[in-house]
């Protein structure tokens, strides 16, 4: 778990080699191209690489360091043919940094030294905001105490105990395709690259805690920059000598997002629940989490992208594809297509609501496409479209009216799970049906040729490359676990749906409804993305956790933050003769961020206990003296260290992770209870599952009439330490 200082180095030097070649694939292929895009593009190809590569292997070798290596060996044609093109002069990758022109929109632009000296802003926030998540990564990743025991922050208490097992079992067992160690002789359908990176790590002999932090550093610091990436080559396109700005503001709206929250913390409130001080001591007190008041749009650093792998790693992955492709179907980059179909297809087996989210973002940029290649230039259509020229406005008041009208109607009687479906597709069947008119007068107007070499090569690259995945893992347990179901309104608790959403988004809503209200053709491909994943996931879920939804309208908040971050730089350069606009400015992102900076204070400084002194002592006995195929009898708590720390399989684990998997653990938990009361009457259910080892502790005496004296009697203690035990059943 500690690993070594041989082994730390080898984990440090295994994923870096990866980012090298990822950065030199990129530098080669995508000369043209300047060079931060092409610094974040080469990282997240890098981090991908080493997420599938070896997966690759580990169907026919099993998740080795056989596989680890061959995956090495693989890319080292990459190195090579740079070096071949070295030596032949055409280029090298020094003077492809150093000459390198960008030609994008028909402009010759600045040399790369330029490019990167009107990027020095980000990068010097990139690296302050770097340190501060390396601060709470390290606060959070089971950071040893003087006691011996294992402590770790707020937000990671749950989550990250889940996380762990994958990552320790898929190393340790090396089976693949893995089990759940938590519910073994069930398939792994979680998308488990997130962890498997990690996996990687582990199996190259770095330590539990490094194997956890390296990926996540690089994760985080690529959706920084492909959010500011993203803004940047938007705002380059309408306000090109404010994209700089634009792209800063819009990260500032989205990492530091928070709303009202901070208001009910407030000493002059008059009913008052909380105090100032419950935001720092409190357990989940925090001014962007507080259930009890409806509070549920939470902090994305906070209670997104630190406790959830997933997410962290799907977005990072999500945001460079969405780039690209919006280069490729917009800023005639055609030669991006395959590529941003390769990121997609990337995406099931790490973050399935993100690929779910690359699809609708897809759909929809692809009518617009087709719109825009097929619509008449007659003087009645063109006058026709003139007197709509912004109808955003119009369209956010539907949506809105729609969503009351079901409110009030879903609070009559509720709506049934069947009537919400039929209303979340009608949306999407209409554009379906939008989308085969646009198709059909395309194809007589221009043909297939086009249309083929570039969306067709795109969906092409998905469909050979992400249905193989949805086939194997996915579908299956969505089939199994009823998933896919209609629900009103994600995470509201009962509040009137407009008030939801301004208590939650707080004062950038104003930015956002005012972008949204300006929003013409132009900022078509940033706003129109927003109806339909906001539509889905206000009416259809996904999971048994319909909070779950937030990940597909954080997918959309980001793009609202464009926008809003385009409003709020036009109202400001409108407000240049006010006195004190300055100020005001200031003023308003202060409150825009208060929630969100306050949530992120809570966070740097929580401390909690996940494993105390015993439990990590059993965790370090059992991983140097049992077999890494053992299964453990033990009680379901979510901070497990057998299945966290160890690797090994339990017979059932928290239902907090498996019922929002959809597995049904009913039969296991009546079962276990049988093994620790009556034992002996049960020597069949230990054969069932094949339990070796039956764990004896302060949580199982808690949760069961644990028979402990037969145990005692008949099985042999191999480990005790204070009031936990370890018997060995065969």
């Amino acid at each position: 778990m500690y690993g070594t200082i041989a082994g730390n180095l080898a984990g440090i030097a295994y994923f870096l080699y990866f980012q090298f070649i990822g950065l030199l694939s990129v530098f080669l292929i995508y000369r043209r191209e300047r060079t931060l895009p092409k610094l974040i593009i080469g990282s997240t190809a890098g981090s991908l690489l080493a997420t599938w590569l070896p997966v690759i292997f580990s169907f026919f070798f099993d998740f080795t360091l056989l596989s680890h290596i061959l995956a090495l060996l693989a890319v080292l044609p990459v190195p090579a043919i740079a070096f071949l093109r070295l030596r032949r002069r055409r280029y090298g990758f020094a003077q492809s940094i150093a000459s390198t022109r960008s030609h994008g929109a028909g402009h010759h632009l600045p040399s790369m030294p330029v490019d990167l000296r009107q990027h020095l802003p980000f990068f010097v926030i990139l690296f302050l905001f770097l340190i501060f998540w390396t601060a709470l990564l390290h606060s959070h990743t089971i950071l040893p105490g003087e006691d011996g025991a294992l402590y770790t922050g707020q937000c990671t208490y749950g989550d990250m105990n889940m996380h762990l097992g994958f990552i320790t079992s898929v190393a340790v067992q090396k089976t693949f395709p893995p089990d759940y160690s938590i519910m073994p002789g069930v398939r792994l359908s979680y998308p488990f690259l997130s962890d498997s990176i990690s996996s990687g790590l582990y199996v190259m002999g770095a330590s539990l805690s490094l194997s956890y932090m390296l990926p996540m550093i690089f994760a985080m610091a690529q959706i920084f920059s492909t959010v500011y990436l993203f803004a940047h080559t938007f705002f380059r396109g309408v306000k090109k000598n404010q994209a700089v700005k634009g792209a800063m503001l819009t990260c500032f709206l989205f990492f530091c997002n928070g709303g009202f929250g901070f208001v009910y913390f407030l000493d002059w409130a008059r009913e008052r629940n909380y105090v100032f001080s419950d935001i720092f001591t409190g357990y989940y007190t925090t001014p962007t989490n507080l259930v009890n008041q409806n509070i549920r749009w939470v902090n994305v650093i906070a209670d997104m992208f630190l406790p959830q792998r997933a997410t962290l790693f799907g977005y990072a992955c999500l945001f460079p594809a969405l780039w690209l492709l919006y280069r490729a179907a917009f800023q005639k980059r055609r030669d991006y297509f395959p590529l941003a179909g390769l990121f997609a297809t990337a995406l099931p087996m790490i973050h399935t609501h993100s690929f779910l989210s690359a699809g609708v973002v897809s759909a929809v940029w692809l009518l617009l496409w087709l719109y825009s290649k097929v619509k008449c230039n007659s003087s009645t259509t063109e006058k026709k479209i003139s007197t709509l020229q912004h109808p955003g406005a119009y369209i956010l008041a539907v949506f809105v009216i729609i969503m009351c009208l079901l409110q009030w109607k879903n609070n009559k009687a509720p709506l049934t799970s069947q009537s919400l479906m039929l209303v979340g597709i009608s949306l999407f069947a209409g554009a379906a049906t939008a989308g085969i008119c646009l198709l059909t007068s395309y194809i007589r107007k221009n043909g297939l040729k086009l249309l083929l070499r570039s969306w067709g090569i795109y969906l092409l690259v998905v469909l050979i490359f992400a249905l193989p995945q949805l086939l194997f893992w996915t579908f299956g347990q969505v089939a199994e676990g009823g998933f896919v179901r209609g629900h009103f309104n994600w995470g509201n608790l009962g509040d009137f749906y407009p008030w939801f959403y301004l208590k939650n988004l707080g004062i950038p809503l104003l930015l956002i409804i005012g972008g949204i209200c300006a929003c013409g053709r132009r900022k078509a491909p940033i706003f129109l993305p927003v109806l339909f994943l906001w539509w889905l996931g206000e009416l259809i879920v996904f999971t048994p956790n319909t909070y779950d939804n937030n990940k597909l309208l954080y997918v959309a908040y980001f793009f609202l933050c464009i926008g809003a971050a385009d409003y709020g730089l036009e109202l400001y350069k409108k407000m240049k003769n006010l006195p004190g606009r300055c100020l005001f400015a200031a003023a308003f992102l202060l409150f825009a961020s208060l929630s969100g900076i306050l949530t992120l204070g809570r966070e740097a400084i929580s401390r909690y206990q996940l494993y105390g002194t015993a439990q990590t002592a059993l965790a370090k006995y059992v991983g140097e003296n049992t077999p890494i195929d053992a299964v453990f009898l033990t009680d379901t708590r979510h901070n497990n260290e057998i299945a966290s720390l160890t690797g090994r399989n339990i017979v059932c684990g928290a239902d907090t992770f498996l019922y929002y998997h959809g597995l049904d653990t009913t039969e296991r938990k009546r079962e276990l209870q049988m093994m620790y009361e009556a034992p002996l009457a049960h020597m069949d259910l230990f054969e069932k599952y094949h339990v070796d080892y039956v764990v004896i502790s302060a949580f199982e005496r808690s949760s069961y009439n644990v028979d402990e004296t037969t145990f005692s009697e008949n099985f042999a203690e191999v480990f005790s330490y204070g009031n936990v035990r370890l018997f060995r059943i065969r």
